[in-house]
């Protein structure tokens, strides 16, 4: 996926600022896609060139003005063709840094070893409080906004990313105890 399809995406919803796109992306896209404000903005601008979003400037009290973007009908249409055509191979990219380190971990000692992997099993257990309140949050404001519908499709996404993450926590519980052993 490129960035611009999870903001046109993003923006079939509702229009938004880019301020309130990356609030919206980091509640919601985050796990599956990391995206910089930067990148955001620098790709708003590239897509308003190519007509595929429109943007206008809402003026604020007491604070500074805000562009909102929309998008149009032309990226309303190159969103569902992307949406509709799934690259051939499913599998996901993998880039873990964490997992080669472990994969040599016989040139660290045993006690940096574990110290790290309860590092990451500690990051994970936040990962699964974020993902389970992010659940929450999006039920309630599915009902608030009449997006019930939406709403069982990103159920869908957050509970495969609860399952990994559960997956996770496991697989390091139980390296722990077999570092631990060993040691």
């Amino acid at each position: 996926m490129s960035l611009r399809y999870g903001l046109l995406g993003l923006l079939n919803y509702y229009d938004m600022s880019g301020y309130d796109l990356k609030k919206t992306f980091e509640s919601s896209l985050q796990y599956m896609w990391s995206a910089k404000s930067s990148q955001i903005y620098r790709e708003l601008g590239k897509m308003e060139k190519e007509g595929l979003v429109l943007s206008k400037i809402e003026q604020q009290e007491k604070k500074f003005d805000k562009k909102v973007y929309s998008i149009t009908k032309l990226g309303i249409t190159a969103f569902q063709e992307w949406l509709e055509h799934f690259p051939k191979n499913l599998e996901l990219p993998i880039r873990d840094e964490f997992i080669v380190r472990v994969f040599f971990g016989e040139h660290l000692s045993f006690e940096n070893l574990i110290f790290e992997v309860k590092r990451f099993k500690k990051q994970r257990e936040d990962t699964l409080e974020a993902l389970t309140t992010i659940l929450i949050t999006a039920k309630h404001a599915a009902a608030e906004d009449g997006l019930d519908k939406s709403y069982y499709f990103w159920k869908l996404t957050i509970n495969k990313a609860l399952k990994e993450t559960q997956a996770e926590i496991e697989w390091a519980k139980e390296t722990i105890d077999e570092l631990m052993n060993r040691s």
